[in-house]
């Protein structure tokens, strides 16, 4: 006999095989509260979402730049390295906040992914820069960039993880 949270994963399986895609994307944009904050000043990026019933995103923080918090909930957040994992069901808005370094500068880049629609996207690029100087990424013995930037698939299958253990346990 398949146990409860096994019947609600087939039933969201057989959603989303036979529920035709009605969305063919569902975009997601992104506004900061400064692209050019001060020496480890907090900024907060409000992710807009339109259309992601059961999905997730993915943000990628340029180097030096810190996760600093977020308002949305803590079982639905997953942070690794520079990458944090938003899992999105019905969402119209996710704000988070990130600390800038002493000095640097980059793009946010994200990628967005709707299970139930089966579509997935980029979220368009912010750039931010410390007092607005550009600075050139540094190479004094720290990673590569291609180790930087974590694989966002890999963010994706831990919020897919988090959406299914969290609605397997709600009744």
């Amino acid at each position: 006999m398949i146990g409860l949270p096994e019947n609600r994963l087939l039933c969201l399986l057989l959603l989303a095989l036979l529920i035709p895609a009605v969305v063919c994307g569902a975009p997601v944009t992104r506004t900061l509260s400064t692209a050019e904050p001060g020496a480890g000043e907090v900024i907060t990026v409000s992710l807009s979402i339109d259309g992601i019933d059961l999905g997730g995103v993915v943000e990628t923080l340029p180097a030096g730049y810190a996760f600093a918090g977020t308002d949305h909930p803590a079982d639905r957040v997953a942070v690794r390295e520079q990458s944090i994992g938003f899992a999105v069901m019905n969402e119209t808005r996710i704000t988070y906040q990130i600390q800038a370094p002493a000095s640097g500068s980059g793009d946010i880049t994200g990628v967005w992914e709707n299970f139930l629609g089966e579509a997935d996207g980029e979220v368009a690029a912010s750039h931010v820069a410390v007092d607005g100087i550009e600075t050139e990424p540094e190479s004094r013995g720290e990673k590569p960039p291609a180790q930087e930037a974590a694989s966002p698939f890999a963010v994706l299958a831990a919020v897919a993880a988090l959406l299914i253990a969290g609605r397997g346990g709600r009744q």
